[in-house]
């Protein structure tokens, strides 16, 4: 039976159809993420049409391209559908301007007046009735003087002792840097995906976090290069250092050749 994506379908309804068509070629997704490299979470953000959870629209793209591969399915007729949804998620996420508030209503003072007026009359009768009574006579018992308590003084605390030295381990020795024989992909500031395919092998991808390094032992063969940010990797093969490899968001492949061949002999 052929599978075909929904025409106009939300993120969720995409997910949905993306998982049925992966449950009817009988492959799971940790079958899936184990050939294609991409993580568990990231692949059930897919079938949960959770975008808000996946990487840039670019990977994503990348990373359905590789699912429907896997399960037999046709990119040219899903990979429409999932831009529709993309759009239908950018739309959704975007943020609307506040209405103006609601006029505020008119409060009436006259009852509040009132009352202060009322109690403003009652402080001032208290305050003329203490006027006419007179001060209160003044008080002659005498008070004895209280001695001030002298403190005690403090005995003199025991210095503290200085701890013991402890002894400077030794340097360790810096790692050995790797030959130039070996393909060296660094992830400088962002998480990058990356695939290698050395001369005479299949084809290795994986997604490198930021900070994190791939060395492929290449032993100096043809190496072809597909790096879905190029500003976000240095790569460095055979003498050949680039850093960054290329511009920020731009998919770029960049292949190396082998060793110069020999010099023909007289």
């Amino acid at each position: 039976m052929r599978m075909t994506p929904l025409t106009k379908a939300t993120p969720r309804e995409f997910g949905q159809a993306l998982k049925h068509a992966r449950e009817s070629a009988g492959l799971t997704l940790e079958a899936i993420a184990t050939r294609t490299k991409i993580g568990g979470r990231t692949l059930a953000a897919f079938e949960d049409g959770e975008f808000g959870r996946l990487p840039s629209r670019v990977f994503a793209r990348m990373f359905v391209r590789q699912y429907l591969e896997l399960i037999g399915a046709a990119p040219d007729e899903w990979l429409p559908e999932f831009d529709a949804a993309w759009r239908r998620f950018a739309e959704s996420s975007q943020s609307f301007p506040i209405g103006p508030s609601p006029p505020m209503k008119k409060r009436h003072l006259g009852p509040w007046m009132i009352g202060l007026a009322l109690v403003a009359a009652g402080v001032a009768g208290v305050l003329l009735v203490e006027r006419r009574q007179g001060p209160p006579p003044a008080d002659t018992t005498e008070v004895p003087a209280l001695a001030a308590a002298q403190p005690t003084p403090a005995a003199p605390s025991a210095p503290t002792p200085a701890p013991p030295l402890q002894p400077t381990p030794p340097a360790q020795p810096a790692p050995a840097a790797p030959p130039p024989t070996t393909l060296v992909v660094r992830a400088l500031q962002a998480p990058c995906w990356v695939e290698v395919r050395i001369a005479g092998e299949r084809s290795s991808s994986r997604l490198l976090a930021a900070g994190t390094t791939w060395e492929v032992a290449a032993g100096g063969r043809e190496i072809d290069l597909v790096l879905g940010d190029a500003g976000a990797v240095s790569v460095a093969y055979m003498g050949d250092v680039r850093s960054p490899a290329g511009r920020p968001g731009e998919v770029a492949r960049i292949h190396f050749a082998g060793p110069p061949p020999p010099p023909a002999g007289p």
